[in-house]
C-alpha cells in the first residue's frame, strides 16, 4: 500500500538545505510513524468487514519508518502465524473459481481506506513541517 504526494520532495530538499538533514529526517520519520499508526487502525476497522475469527484484524502490522532508495517509507501489511496476507489479497480483489467470478463482501475496502488516508497524511505532514519551522 502506498500514498504518493507530488511536490513534497522539492519542499523537503529545500528544508534539508536550510535546516539540515538530521532535523528534517527526524520530523519526517516521526510524522510517518504517526500517520502509519493511523492508517493501521483504519485498515483494521476496514478489514473487520469480512472478519470471521478475527485473525485478519489481529495480524495487521506497521513497520518503523525507514529510508529506502532515498525515500522515507512506512509499511502497513499483514504478518503473523495464520498468514492472512494471502486471504486479504483474495478478499480485496476477488477471485475466479471454475470459471465463475466471486466478489467477496469486503472487496475494495482496503483501497478505499488508503484513498481516504491520503488526506490524513497530508495534514500530518503539514503539522510536522510546521514543527520544523518553529
Amino acid at each position: 500500500m502506498s500514498v504518493n504526494i507530488k511536490g513534497l520532495d522539492k519542499v523537503l530538499a529545500q528544508m534539508e538545505k536550510e535546516l539540515g538533514t538530521k532535523k528534517v529526517n527526524r520530523v519526517v520519520n516521526k510524522t510517518l510513524d504517526a500517520t502509519g499508526e493511523v492508517l493501521k487502525q483504519k485498515v483494521k476497522s476496514a478489514v473487520s468487514a469480512y472478519k470471521d475469527t478475527g485473525a485478519t484484524v489481529d495480524e495487521v502490522v506497521k513497520s518503523k519508518s525507514k529510508k529506502i532508495d532515498g525515500i522515507n517509507k512506512v509499511k502497513v501489511g499483514w504478518n503473523g502465524p495464520k498468514q492472512r496476507s494471502k486471504l486479504v489479497h483474495l478478499n480485496e480483489f476477488g477471485y475466479t473459481r471454475n470459471g465463475k467470478r466471486y466478489s467477496p463482501r469486503g472487496k475494495g475496502v482496503i483501497r478505499n481506506t488508503i484513498d481516504e488516508a491520503e488526506g490524513t497524511y497530508i495534514k500530518n505532514m503539514r503539522s510536522g513541517l510546521k514543527e520544523i519551522i518553529k
